[in-house]
């Protein structure tokens, strides 16, 4: 089984992958995928410079789904979570694999801003109009290869991350019962 997660920033996929690896889900990440690609190019890993490699590497590959097909690649295990879909031809590659589903995470805007200032993450928007900009950019696919609301539509359960942790957690159990017992 792979699960693919997709969301908003600070919405809290990462929270969902802790879960999923306490359950055993091996975890891949889109963004190590242009990690590496930067490392071997010399270019520095920010945000806007893996935005930008992610865009270039798809056109280069002529594969808007390239970052999926190398992750697909990676996989050799029966449980994978993999982090971070943000455009719909990355699901539409990734379900070219075996027993794939994609979880959307979402939260209010005010709420994951919260969270991204509590984590401080390198390369975070630091003020919440920065944070408010570069989110609808991401959201509504105005920044080229960020289409998370497209991903979104695309999933097959979606998380309404607004309350507690141990209700992310509860929800997530139940996607994967459900998904179990197809």
């Amino acid at each position: 089984m792979i699960i693919g997660l997709t969301g908003t920033m600070g919405s809290g996929k990462g929270e969902v992958v802790k879960y999923l690896k306490s359950k055993g889900f091996e975890h891949y990440v889109y963004s190590d995928i242009l990690r590496e690609i930067a490392k071997d190019r010399s270019i520095e890993p920010t945000r806007a410079n893996l935005q930008k490699l992610g865009t270039d590497i798809k056109k280069e590959e002529r594969n808007k789904g390239i970052l999926s097909k190398r992750l697909l690649k990676k996989i050799k295990t029966d449980k994978a979570v993999v982090d971070g879909i943000r455009n719909r031809d990355e699901i539409i590659e990734l379900r070219k694999g075996e027993d794939v589903h994609i979880i959307a995470v979402t939260a209010p805007q005010k709420l994951r801003f919260q969270r991204l200032n509590k984590r401080k993450r390198d390369g975070d928007p630091t003020t919440f109009m920065e944070f408010k900009r570069l989110d609808n950019l991401e959201n509504r696919g105005k920044s080229k290869g960020q289409e998370i609301n497209r991903c979104m539509i695309l999933a097959d359960s979606v998380i309404n991350n607004n309350s507690t942790l141990d209700r992310l957690k509860k929800q997530t159990e139940t996607i994967l019962n459900s998904i179990s017992e197809t």
